[in-house]
């Protein structure tokens, strides 16, 4: 009988818990994975920004040169780089929401690193925005007037952009943190319009 009763217990507690659905968040399935890391490790890149160390690795400056080692997919993904000169690795954070795809892993790979030689994308800039832009862009300047895909390109992707329509027009302000304090680009109709240091 008490059997009977442990059995009975058992199924209602089944019963009760099968309304319960188990949420699984997939993220890049292992082939792509691999086809990824095949594609971007021992690779060279020049940051666009500077790269933060997730430990106590230090960071890496605008402009350097390095070799991409491994691309993780844990946490919120991360990027592995060796500079050339020193043999330095840091862990850089991609800061991706999950789950992580092969689309939001380049996408912030692309926001983090150059993958075309400097004298390469200065002669390319030159071609699409003129001497005066491409020399700013190269320099990290930006100046009013200048088009905000160049100025993206001088000071690459602000860590936050808000957004205002004022009067049917659209102006933004993008953020970018700076040790102790933050500069700001503001951009209305697709141009710099003002921005502060």
């Amino acid at each position: 009988m008490k059997r009977w009763m442990i059995i009975a217990a058992l199924a209602a507690v089944a019963a009760g818990c099968s309304g319960v659905k188990q949420v699984v968040v997939k993220d890049i399935p292992l082939e792509q994975q691999q086809a990824l890391l095949e594609k971007y490790r021992g690779r060279s890149a020049w940051c666009r920004t500077v790269l933060e160390d997730m430990g106590e690795g230090g960071s890496v400056p605008r402009d350097t040169k390095v070799k991409i080692v491994d691309v993780g997919m844990v946490y919120q993904g991360t990027v592995t780089v060796q500079t050339l000169r020193r043999k330095k690795r840091i862990v850089q954070s991609l800061d991706l929401e999950r789950p992580l795809t092969v689309e939001k892993i380049e996408t912030r790979l692309a926001q983090l690193f150059w993958f075309q030689d400097p004298i390469l994308r200065h002669v390319d800039y030159i071609r699409r925005w003129g001497k005066k832009v491409a020399r700013a862009v190269m320099e990290h300047h930006v100046f009013i007037g200048m088009p905000a895909e160049a100025a993206l390109e001088s000071w690459g992707y602000p860590a936050k952009r808000n957004v205002n329509e004022i009067g049917g027009k659209r102006e933004e302000q993008w953020v970018y943190p700076a040790g102790d304090r933050k500069k700001y680009i503001y951009v209305r109709e697709g141009k710099v319009f003002k921005w502060d240091e």
